[in-house]
């Protein structure tokens, strides 16, 4: 049975509480947060691609660590964590510096062969393929691999990463064969793994359905490419990063397969996540409105695609400097928008820079040079220079016989 105050006892009674002398509270003593509190912090803000953030915790956790003894891990692993989000941030020089101080001290302090020491040789792959330098990402990549897996033994999860991401480095070299290998290795420690992590799990999926998107394998591609986007939403959620990364795959692999009407929105619909999640000049975004993008050149909206671009542009520019190869690839789309509005000297300047910057890049025997070489024989035809176009198309072929299975590739 409940008792019901009349309202003139209930108002006496907070007059009274108002009246009654307050006890004085003394604050608790205010200290700066610990080294562990400032990682955890930082870790968080990285998984989500908030890099100023991420940047702001780590160089704090720096701080802290440098209180310590000299050479301290804990050093170390701040170091080697900002030089990621630096890297990310477009910064390579401080970095690749950073990254080097953490491996110094790991080497100083376990040794040459430690698992540590393999972990930074894979962010220092990480920073070098970040900024268009592939060939010194496959020797850290590949060193990683050979230390941690003695570390660490042939069938621990952290072997993953280091393998996908080679595996992707072969795959831009035109190595199918070894990059499958790899990436189906790396697929098969994590079904094996008694702890799982939705966020590598997701992206490793991601990964190796890209892999066969790119051979045209879309039968294949599409559980795996459905199942990191499922795995991604229900673990993560909708507004993580890696969630939005997985729709994009999702929306590339209904873009081609012609399904426009579908791949289109879901586009867009990544751009907006990821602009929302990381702000305008995040290397994340670069990649969703290159995407996006494709889909509006599909469709034939040109303007449109041309705007995604020059914003996409804008991003590499800011964050990758002059010489990588998602410039290139967003400098070859480019022309092709700009072209297809009838803006030939435009499109032409953007030709002979992108096919540049590709051929440096990538290599000239790679095959997105040859794709790149067969848009600019497109767009010389349509402008009636048909020996031109001859010659360029020509030099496409050849590249492709190169590379057709059979033929020995270096």
């Amino acid at each position: 049975m409940s008792i019901k105050l009349p309202t003139a006892i209930l108002f006496g009674i907070a007059l009274l509480l108002t009246a009654c002398p307050r006890p004085r509270v003394v604050p608790p003593p205010s200290f700066p947060p610990s080294w562990e509190t400032l990682i955890r912090k930082g870790d968080i803000e990285h998984e989500y691609w908030r890099y100023p953030e991420a940047e702001y915790y780590y160089s704090q956790a720096i701080t802290r660590a440098q209180e310590f003894v000299a050479d301290d891990a804990r050093l170390a692993r701040s170091l080697r964590s900002l030089s990621s989000v630096i890297s990310r941030r477009g910064n390579y020089a401080t970095a690749w510096a950073y990254a080097e101080q953490a491996l110094g001290i790991y080497r100083h302090l376990f040794g040459p062969e430690s698992g540590e020491v393999g972990l930074t040789e894979y962010v220092l792959g990480s920073i070098a393929a970040e900024h268009g330098k592939l060939r010194e990402a496959e020797h850290h990549y590949t060193l990683s691999l050979r230390i941690m897996t003695a570390a660490y033994g042939p069938n621990d999860v952290r072997l993953v990463q280091p393998m996908m991401n080679l595996g992707g480095l072969y795959l831009l070299a035109n190595r199918e064969r070894e990059a499958e290998h790899l990436m189906r290795q790396g697929i098969t420690l994590w079904e094996r793994a008694d702890s799982r992590e939705p966020f590598n799990v997701s992206r490793a999926l991601r990964q190796f359905g890209t892999l066969l998107l790119s051979q045209q394998r879309w039968d294949e591609a599409e559980p795996i490419v459905k199942r990191s986007y499922e795995i991604a939403k229900q673990a993560l959620g909708d507004n993580h990063p890696q969630t939005a990364a997985s729709l994009s795959t999702l929306a590339t692999l209904h873009l081609v397969r012609g399904h426009l009407e579908e791949a289109e929105p879901l586009s867009s619909q990544v751009v907006q996540m990821i602009e929302r999640s990381t702000g305008p000049f995040h290397l994340e975004l670069g990649a969703a409105l290159r995407s996006h993008a494709e889909a509006l050149l599909r469709l034939e909206h040109y303007a449109h695609a041309e705007q995604q671009l020059r914003r996409a542009l804008v991003i590499y520019e800011k964050q990758t400097g002059p010489s990588s190869t998602d410039l290139a690839d967003t400098l070859i789309s480019l022309a092709v928008a700009v072209g297809e509005q009838g803006r030939a000297p435009d499109a032409e300047a953007l030709f002979k820079r992108g096919l540049t910057l590709t051929e440096t890049t990538y290599g000239a025997e790679h095959l997105n040079f040859a794709r790149a070489l067969s848009a600019y024989a497109g767009f010389l035809r349509d402008l009636n220079r048909t020996a031109e176009a001859d010659v360029v198309a020509e030099k496409a072929e050849s590249i492709r016989a190169k590379s057709a299975p059979g033929h020995p590739t270096s």
